[in-house]
Formats: structure tokens, sequence, C-alpha cells
């Protein structure tokens, strides 16, 4: 007899969830189980149960003037490989393609400057190219030279929201360290630590705008290791950030022209949108037999012996395992009776909402649009747009011929200024904004409005903490596995990661 494992959610990361439980291996098996073949099989039947009225998430694709243009995520990076290789698996890897242009600008006193090359995440190793950029002024440079002289104590694990087993780990356990045996250590914020070290304006100007862009969020309010695990890795141990950058860039192996994963660019998108993988990604559940059903938001959860009763709209599911690939707070309301604990750590989770505005113009009405792929923007600058993509540049199939098509960004935590205006009210404002940073005042051809209400969980200094008490909790249930950006990590590719690894942790349950 046949058990059935329910996967709550139809984004990217219950996409990949459901495709491992109907009998696919993940991406990655050796890196994310070890030998042996983890995934589900015949005896498994997969129901994926989605409460909007189609699957994605926040992937989604569409035509804006005749073109393909997305209207989420646009890209996806290739350090973790799981998507390109996913796209691979599903027959689309052809259709993977580069961004035209991967430079991009920062606004810095209401102009636009090129970012310096060589940055990681925002912060500079090279102080020289940094000063050649003028982002900075030149007091801004000398607070973050005198970190070259590594005064202070040495930064510990602690401090960053990582174990103290990351300071022997990197062979930095040593008696400077303070915190480096203090797991209950207090975490400063990524932009707290960072200031310490740097001084306020390299934060504000340079590492907020990136990851803090990234993220809908703030550096004074993101945590290092789960924003940026591997600069918060290298870190640890070190007086020194630029010094630590420096080692960290040398480490880095160069690419390998002979191998192809090796090879991507860092960036890859797919020509016709990231829509595309999703319904790659559905052809290939529907052909693996599972149950797909959009318009079915679960209600209610109840725990009944070792299954469970999940009620729909449409009645009552029962499932021997689930999968939980939704936000933290939805999570946290189907989990409020049957895991206490877990709920109320996963509802503690802030979201940000966010609003991206989409515009058109004929080429002669910007005279020069800036190099690159678009340009970010530092709250410090108070603007609504905190970043805006030249789609014609960096994907040139999202423009008809003599268009130009950019997309602004706007929204972030804590700043709900464009989720209190209408949407003729926003293009408004965004107009406005551009007209002072790439030199447009003619009315655009065209525009759209995409909103996403919730849509970035901000992942405050404990949440890597907040995480493994949700998990402990439900460990004490059978066959619940949680997966999506609230874990950590908004990217494609983890959102991907998580949805198999959650599904390989739910057969593993179900096989005890």
């Amino acid at each position: 007899m046949s058990r059935v494992v329910v996967v709550v959610g139809g984004g990217i990361s219950g996409l990949a969830a459901a495709r491992v439980l109907a009998g696919a291996l993940p991406t990655s098996v050796e890196r994310q189980h070890g030998a042996g073949n983890p995934a589900g099989g015949p005896d498994i039947e997969v129901v994926v149960l989605e409460s909007d009225d189609r699957f994605g998430g926040k992937i989604l694709s569409g035509e804006f003037r005749g073109r393909p243009v997305d209207f989420g995520p646009d890209n996806f990076l290739t350090r973790n490989p799981s998507a390109a290789e996913l796209c691979c698996q599903l027959g689309i890897g052809d259709d993977l393609v580069a961004p035209a242009t991967s430079s991009a600008s920062v606004v810095a006193r209401g102009r636009l400057q090129p970012l310096p090359s060589g940055l990681i995440l925002g912060l500079p190793p090279d102080l020289m190219a940094l000063a050649r950029s003028r982002i900075v002024s030149g007091r801004g440079l000398a607070r973050a030279a005198l970190d070259l002289l590594a005064l202070g104590k040495p930064i510990s694990a602690s401090s960053l929201g990582l174990s103290p087993e990351e300071n022997a780990a990197n062979g930095h356990l040593s008696k400077g360290s303070v915190g480096a045996s203090d797991p209950g250590g207090p975490e400063w914020s990524a932009g707290s630590a960072l200031q310490r070290r740097l001084g306020r304006e390299i934060v504000e100007r340079l590492v907020d705008p990136l990851l803090g862009g990234i993220n809908a969020g703030g550096t004074d309010q993101l945590s290092l290791a789960v924003v940026a695990p591997q600069v918060a890795r290298a870190l640890v141990g070190h007086r020194s950030v630029t010094h630590a950058l420096r080692r960290l860039a040398r480490a880095t192996p160069a690419r390998s022209a002979g191998d192809i994963a090796e090879s991507r660019p860092f960036f890859l998108g797919v020509r016709g949108g990231i829509g595309q993988m999703v319904d790659a990604l559905v052809a290939d559940l529907q052909a693996r037999a599972v149950k797909l059903r959009t318009g079915a938001a679960v209600t209610a959860l109840r725990r009944t012996k070792d299954r469970y009763e999940l009620e729909t709209p449409s009645g009552t599911v029962v499932a021997d395992g689930i999968v939980l690939a939704i936000p933290g707070y939805a999570a946290a309301r189907l989990l409020v009776d049957s895991a206490p604990v877990a709920a109320a750590e996963l509802g503690s989770i802030p979201h940000s909402t966010v609003a991206l505005v989409t515009l058109a113009w004929l080429s002669g009405a910007i005279p020069t649009l800036p190099q690159g792929s678009g340009f970010l923007v530092p709250r410090c600058e108070g603007l609504i747009v905190t970043g805006c993509t030249f789609l014609s540049a960096k994907w040139p199939h999202a423009a008809a011929p003599g268009e130009v098509v950019v997309r602004a960004s706007t929204g972030r935590y804590r700043d709900e200024r464009s989720s209190s205006i209408s949407d003729e009210e926003l293009v408004e404002r965004v107009l406005g904004e551009l007209q002072e940073l790439i030199g447009t005042s003619a009315p655009p051809l065209a525009s759209l409005v995409q909103r996403w209400p919730r849509a970035f969980p901000q992942y405050l200094p404990g949440h890597l903490r907040k995480i493994e008490r949700a998990r402990a909790a439900l460990g004490e249930l059978p066959a619940l596995g949680l997966a999506g950006p609230s874990l950590g990590g908004i990217g494609i590719p983890a959102c991907l990661t998580s949805g198999e690894q959650a599904a390989v942790e739910v057969l593993d349950r179900l096989r005890e």
C-alpha cells in the first residue's frame, strides 16, 4: 500500500520537493545525502496543494509590450549549481543565457557612480579601487583604512551568528577570540559588526545597498551568517575585515575552462523567462503522476496518531508525511496546535513587501542610458526606488528594437511607502526619481506594477538559532519537513536545495 506525502506550497521549493518525493534524484545527491538513492518512488503518492491559482510562487514571467519579461527574479546564482543542473535535467539547459552585462552602479549623493571592481558582496578588499570610484568621501576612506591596522580583538564566531566550532574549523580558535567558547553569546547585525571595523560610510553606501537590496532589508537588521555565510566564516578569528577579504579572494579557486559547471557565468537566466523552469517542473511532475492542485489553501492541519489531516476548501486530505514549503507565518498558523513552539519561532520571522515597476520608452527618450545592468540605491539617499535594472541592456530579448525597458524596485523592511500608495502614484514617484538619475522626462510608452506582499523573510540576528529551535520542536512530529526561504536564503538555488532536502528528510522518516 502506497503512502501519501503532501507538499503544502507550489512555489519552486515545493515543486522541487515533490519531484524528489516522486522518484527524481536531488540535483546534487552526494553533497546533500551521501551515497545511495534518497529519492522516493512508486510506493509514494505525492500531492501538491497550492493556495494560488498558479504554481511558481514569486517566479512569474509574462509579456510586456510583446516581449518576455520576468516580474519576479530574472536570474539565479550559479555558485550553488542546483538551479542550472535542474534546468539541464528538465530539458531546458539550452535555454540558459547569461546577462549581456553584469556591471552596475550605485547612487552616491544623487548621482550614479560605477561600483568598483573586486567587491565581495559590497565589501571592498581593494581600497585604492574604492578611492577611484568616488562613492565614499575621503573621510570615509580614511576610516576604512584604519581597519588595516588590525586593532582590537579577533572577530568571534558567535558575534557573527556562527557556532564556535567555526573558529576551530578555520584554524582561528584562540585565547583572544571573544565569545569563542560561548555558544550563547550575542550576535551582532551585519551592519553593526562591519561598521565597527570599516566605519559607517562604507557600510551605508556599499554594503547596505547590495546585501540589503538583495534581501529587501537593511544590514543593521540582517544576520551576516545567513545573508553572506562565506564572508562570515572568512572573518572569524581576524582583526581586520580587509585582510580577511583579501585572504578569501586569494583562496577562491580559479574557474577551470575545462569544467562545464565551473565555467558557467556567475548569473544565468532562462530565455523566455525564469517561469520556463516552473512550466518544465510542472510538466515533469505531471509525467511522474504527481497530483497538482491549485486553489487548494490548507486551512487547518491536525495530527491523528502517525498521520495528518489537512483541511482544504474541497475536503480533507490524509497524509503520512508533509513538506511545508510556505512562508513562516503561514506555517505557524498550521502548526499552532500540533507544534506550538515551532509555530512561535516561525511566526516571529518578519517579512518585507516590495513592488516592481516595469517601464518602456522609445530609445530616444533616454539620450544616454548609463552603462551596465542597472544601479542600487543606498537607504541614506532617501529615495523610494531601491534599485533599477536596465532590462533591455541586461536581457536584449526583453525589449523590441528601438525601445528601452527598465524595472525599478521599491519597498524594503520598515519602508512601507510604496505599499501605502496606488499603482498610479507609485509610477509617478518612480518616474520622478528616474528623471533625476537617468535623464528621462518623456512619459513612458507603457508601465506595469507587480506587487509582492510579505515576499522577503528578514533574517534578523539570531535567525539560525530560531530555525534550529523550530526544527528541534518539529522533530517530535512524524515525517514533517520544512522548506523555503524562511529557513535562510532567498535565491532560487537555495530554495530548490531546501525543497530537495526537506523531501529527503521526510522519506528518511517514513523509512524508519
